[in-house]
């Protein structure tokens, strides 16, 4: 592990019990000290959501999971940490139903998702050498986007999904197994 990378843990360390400790003894209950807990752990972590997708002809299952990208992985990914540029944490944009999910027939990935402001869209997918494989702008946008994404259906892999409207910014990790 790299200096740096021990940096980075060590703060992200730091700040939670720090921040843990201050909650906790602010908090007199034990409910809302689990609530906290719950919330900090959502910050740190991020929300995380997986689907399982099965193709009946050949038995082949595919998982997608969409999660908030998180420090260790601009850690991990500096390629993709320069692609995104300095607001690669920045997360002010609200987007409903997020899904990247195989079209098996076709054999490549549909991503999918719903943002309810109408405004200029800017829609990313980057590998995780920083490369981009979608690029897609739409002005005056708002309501569901959906879009053939470059990616076969049999391969695996780490993304990233970078979605800019307006002023406002959404990152997303899409990991395919």
């Amino acid at each position: 592990m790299t200096i740096l990378k021990k940096l980075g843990f060590a703060l992200m360390a730091f700040c939670l019990f720090f921040v843990a400790g201050q909650t906790a003894s602010a908090q007199t209950n034990q409910n809302n000290n689990e609530g906290v807990w719950d919330k900090i752990t959502k910050a740190v972590q991020g929300e995380s959501k997986q689907q399982s997708y099965y193709n009946s002809r050949n038995k082949q299952k595919v998982s997608v999971t969409v999660k908030d990208i998180s420090w260790s992985d601009m850690l991990s990914y500096s390629s993709v940490k320069d692609a995104f540029g300095s607001n690669w944490a920045g997360s002010n944009l609200v987007a409903e139903d997020i899904s990247l999910s195989p079209n098996f027939e076709n054999g490549y990935y549909f991503l999918s998702f719903s943002l309810p402001e109408q405004e200029s869209t800017k829609v990313v997918v980057l590998d995780v050498a920083g490369n981009e494989i979608h690029s897609e702008v739409i002005e005056d946008f708002s309501g569901t986007y959906e879009s053939k994404i470059n990616v076969p259906v049999s391969q695996k892999g780490t993304y990233f999904l970078k979605i800019v409207q307006g002023f406002n910014l959404l990152n997303k990790k899409l990991v395919i197994e």
